[in-house]
Formats: C-alpha cells, sequence, structure tokens
C-alpha cells in the first residue's frame, strides 16, 4: 500500500466513522462534594432542625469557605427568598422559623446553594452540522439547590428543590444550510 492510499484510507475512516466524535461537547459543573443529584439530597437529609448545628452543616458540605456556590444570606435575603415578595402574608401563613430569623436579625444566617452538573453534546451527522443544515444538540445532567437557615449557629429550617434527571434534545434545521440568514448579514452591512 503507497503512502498516498494510506492516507486516502485515513481520511475516508475519518469522513465516514469518526464524524460525530467531531462535534462540539460542552461540560458545565460546580466543583463540589457531591457527583450526583442522590449524594447531594442524601447529605441535605442529614440535617435535622434543632439537632444539627453550624460545624456539622459545614461537614456535610454546605460550607460557604470550602464547598463553591454557597451563598450565604442575611435575614432579610432569606425572608425574600421562601416568601414570594408580590403580595402581602398573612403572619399566620409565614413559617414560625423564618418569623423568628426576621425577629433575631444578626443571629440568623442562611445558606443558599445551587448545585448542578449539565452536558452538552451534539449528536448526529458531521457535516449536516457542520454545513449548518441540521443540527441536534442533546443536554443531560441534574440541578440540586438547598437553603438551610441557622439561628445561633442552630439549623432551624430548611427547604430544597431540584431536578434529579434533565434530558433535552435541541433540533435546529436550516434548509439553506450556511446560506440561512445571508440575506439578514448582508443588510446590515449595507
Amino acid at each position: 500500500m503507497t503512502m498516498k492510499t494510506r492516507f486516502d484510507v485515513v481520511v475516508l475512516v475519518l469522513v465516514v466513522g469518526g464524524c460525530s466524535a467531531m462535534l462540539p461537547k460542552s461540560h458545565q459543573e460546580t466543583v463540589s462534594p457531591w457527583n450526583t443529584f442522590e449524594e447531594a439530597k442524601a447529605a441535605f437529609d442529614k440535617i435535622e432542625l434543632g439537632a444539627t448545628d453550624r460545624e456539622a452543616v459545614h461537614q456535610l458540605g454546605f460550607n460557604p469557605s470550602s464547598t463553591p456556590n454557597v451563598q450565604i444570606l442575611n435575614y432579610s435575603q432569606i425572608a425574600h427568598v421562601v416568601l414570594p415578595g408580590d403580595r402581602l402574608i398573612p403572619d399566620g401563613e409565614v413559617p414560625t422559623a423564618i418569623r423568628k430569623c426576621v425577629l433575631a436579625q444578626e443571629r440568623c444566617v442562611g445558606y443558599q446553594l445551587e448545585e448542578s452538573r449539565i452536558k452538552r453534546n451534539r449528536v448526529g451527522g458531521f457535516w449536516g452540522d457542520f454545513l449548518n443544515f441540521h443540527r441536534e444538540t442533546l443536554t443531560t445532567g441534574w440541578r440540586f439547590n438547598a437553603l438551610v437557615v441557622l439561628i445561633d449557629n442552630h439549623v432551624v429550617f430548611k427547604q430544597w428543590s431540584g431536578q434529579p434527571s434533565i434530558r433535552e434534545v435541541g433540533v435546529s434545521r436550516n434548509p439553506l444550510g450556511p446560506l440561512q440568514g445571508a440575506g439578514e448579514r448582508l443588510s446590515t452591512f449595507q
């Protein structure tokens, strides 16, 4: 086999077989002690109201000094996060712990966590994607959000939300491929 023939075979293999490997991929994650939604939720579930202190909360991973994306909230920010701001809430509907937090003011602190692991992979054929005829993006991952409120170093309130499994498919079709939108681009040059 000649050198040119080997080169042609390698090019053919790349064009035919390895095309999807040449599609763009991206990965977004928060560096944290948890690799999965279940791990983050399990750590959160170990927090007990009235029994867990600040040090134990930190050991579970909700430590603003060592865990990225843990935000420290003051009492007014906590009230804003927990209570809807667009309407007046009767006093009886405000959670007791949040009312105590507002009254405790500087003795009350909250830790808000927003954790996520998101992957975006372009799937499909390389040439359709490269020439902008057909692009398909698969987004997978998870999100976990938590709020832990402490008064005098003891947990008095906690809540969580999240998405244990994210799976979204985005499809973009452009019948004109690389020429799609060329008219708009030309009009901006005038």
